[in-house]
């Protein structure tokens, strides 16, 4: 059994010195690409008179629709595949290897099976969470590790990647789910601050907001990563998954 406490110590180590710069540069730049994307999107419909009486149904009508269609067609081709790419730097990182440019191989490496393995996967756990939020939430923390598995092995289905991730958390999703709730004090103290700040930080008040997040998403992603790897040689000594299957040479 993994210990949280170890887990994080294990991530300061892994992101110690130069590491953590590059690490914040990768999430600093995955929070970039993505809300550059999202203002695009609010740009390519009508404006909206918010002073206006129908202003809700002008939004519904106009500024909604649009966007969220192109919203979803970023998070799915870009989004998703940046995921795993994250996934991948970070798991590289942990042995050494630190390339900035490993945060974009979601974009080179199977890029087809990667979209559609993760498609899939966020797929089930919206289906669930249509249930009620506690199974969506059970199935979000059994597939968690599906984009660290596809950063090992991009060629493998979803349906196998989310196979590997089930048995991976088998008995263990709620202190998964701890670990998640773990980090949400630093992203509260983040928020305060900016809030506290806010009045004369407001012309830069995006950037300093993303910066403040990727410091946090570093750590954190370093954490699973932690995870991810102890999982996975467990899983492998356990005979739940081979080294081969992930593309590992033991």
């Amino acid at each position: 059994m993994w210990d949280r406490t170890i887990l994080k110590q294990n991530a300061k180590l892994a992101l110690a010195g130069r590491k953590y710069r590059t690490a914040f540069l990768v999430c600093l730049i995955d929070s970039l690409i993505l809300g550059i994307f999202n203002i695009a999107g609010r740009f390519s419909s009508p404006a909206v008179n918010i002073f206006s009486a129908d202003a809700v149904q002008q939004y519904e009508r106009t500024f909604s629709g649009r966007t969220s269609f192109w919203q979803v067609l970023m998070f799915i081709f870009v989004g998703l595949p940046l995921s795993v790419g994250v996934a991948r730097f970070f798991v590289r990182n942990r042995f050494g290897r630190t390339e900035l440019e490993t945060m974009f191989s979601g974009f080179t490496e199977n890029y087809g099976r990667t979209v559609g393995g993760m498609f899939t996967t966020v797929g089930v756990v919206f289906l669930w969470s249509l249930l009620f939020i506690i199974p969506g939430i059970v199935k979000w923390m059994e597939y968690s590790m599906v984009r660290f598995i596809l950063s090992d092995n991009p060629a493998l289905s979803g349906t196998r990647a989310r196979e590997i991730s089930r048995r991976m958390t088998q008995g263990e999703k709620g202190a998964v789910f701890v670990l998640y709730l773990s980090f949400l004090g630093w992203y509260f103290l983040a928020g305060i601050v900016l809030t506290m700040f806010e009045w004369w930080l407001w012309p830069v008040s995006g950037v300093i907001s993303c910066a403040t997040t990727a410091l946090i998403a570093a750590y954190q992603e370093a954490t699973f990563a932690e995870l991810y790897i102890f999982m996975r040689d467990r899983a492998i000594r356990t005979g739940a998954v081979t080294a081969e299957e992930l593309g590992l040479a033991y």
